[in-house]
């Protein structure tokens, strides 16, 4: 924009020297009846060049004033370097700023980045999200020798106070996401996995995510990079793992079922065991001391009065006297 300016201030220097551009008369020769006539200048103004001149001024001003004036969003830093490569300055603060006119500016994002790595779906760049994925899925290798891939997604954000030092390290911020952000976070993925067996690497997917995170914490200290979320999308095995793994769980639900079975038996058998032991101390107390003729005598009127209250026809031995006026359940009594 800058440049811009300078080629419009030019153009309005040329169109006013047009203006005031001087026009020579010629000289003419005497001729019969008129006089001859010197050369003279005449100064005569261009209106179409003053018109011009006015014109390429007013956009020369423009420039220079949206070459000076930017505006700054929240969350974003905004870095200023001259023509010699120099930083001459930074802003954190969002609103309106200005800057020498030949100040470039190169703008960080300093919240919300997100980096995805996930496979192409029908040769999509976006995850699930709609974020643009940062590459393909990572492989990895766990402590038993066996290769997996891993899709991540992962949000950081930066220290405004960092910007300045990131760009002389990266100059860009897409260089700074490939060299920085992008190599440290797959070193990582590929680094933590070495300490888990394939079985706690797809078991155990809390414990591998929180080292991941502690392992790029430690990795970004000092750096003004921040983590703010890591999710371990999926953990894929090679398919011969994972239908071994399926079989061990089937084979492990069907001990659990058995064990269950034999427990419920095992529960069952004690309580026939104890009904058992309960009737054989029952009779042995029978056994041991016998009921006396008034005991027999109730059970026997109990008998008779159950019977009665169920509408059954009691039958006694001839010339018994055990018959009892009980009442029925038929409006009589038997």
């Amino acid at each position: 924009m800058f440049v811009l300016a300078i080629l419009f201030l030019v153009v309005a220097l040329a169109a006013l020297w047009f203006r005031t551009r001087t026009y020579t008369t010629p000289a003419r020769p005497a001729t019969p009846g008129r006089e001859a006539q010197e050369a003279t200048p005449t100064r005569r103004p261009n209106r179409v060049a003053a018109w011009f001149a006015v014109g390429a001024g007013f956009l020369f001003a423009v420039c220079t004033l949206a070459s000076t004036l930017y505006a700054q969003d929240t969350g974003e830093s905004k870095v200023q370097v001259d023509i010699s490569g120099n930083i001459v300055g930074q802003t954190t603060d969002s609103g309106f700023h200005f800057k020498a006119p030949w100040a470039t500016l190169h703008t960080f994002n300093i919240r919300n980045q997100t980096v995805t790595y996930i496979n192409a779906v029908n040769g999509s760049d976006s995850d699930n999200n709609g974020n643009v994925r940062s590459g393909p899925y990572v492989t990895v290798q766990d402590r038993d020798g066996v290769s997996s891939n891993i899709s991540l997604n992962l949000q950081y954000s930066i220290d405004a106070k960092a910007v300045t030092d990131i760009y002389r390290s990266y100059k860009t911020e897409e260089n700074f996401k490939t060299q920085f952000i992008g190599n440290s976070v797959r070193s990582v993925v590929r680094q933590v996995p070495n300490d888990f067996t394939t079985i706690a690497l797809i078991t155990k997917r809390g414990a591998v995510e929180k080292s991941m995170i502690q392992a790029l914490e430690r990795r970004w200290q000092g750096s003004g990079v921040h983590v703010d979320n890591f999710a371990l999308q999926e953990i894929t095995p090679p398919k011969s793992v994972t239908d071994s793994y399926a079989a061990a769980q089937q084979a492990q639900i069907q001990v659990t079922k058995e064990r269950a079975l034999l427990d419920a038996k095992k529960v069952q058998a004690q309580q026939q065991v104890a009904e058992a032991q309960g009737q054989a101390d029952a009779n042995k107390v029978l056994n041991g001391q016998p009921l006396s003729d008034a005991a027999l005598k109730q059970r026997e009127i109990e008998a008779l009065k159950s019977a009665g209250d169920n509408g059954s026809l009691i039958v006694v031995p001839q010339g018994s006297d055990n018959i009892l006026s009980l009442p029925g359940t038929r409006g009589g009594s038997e």
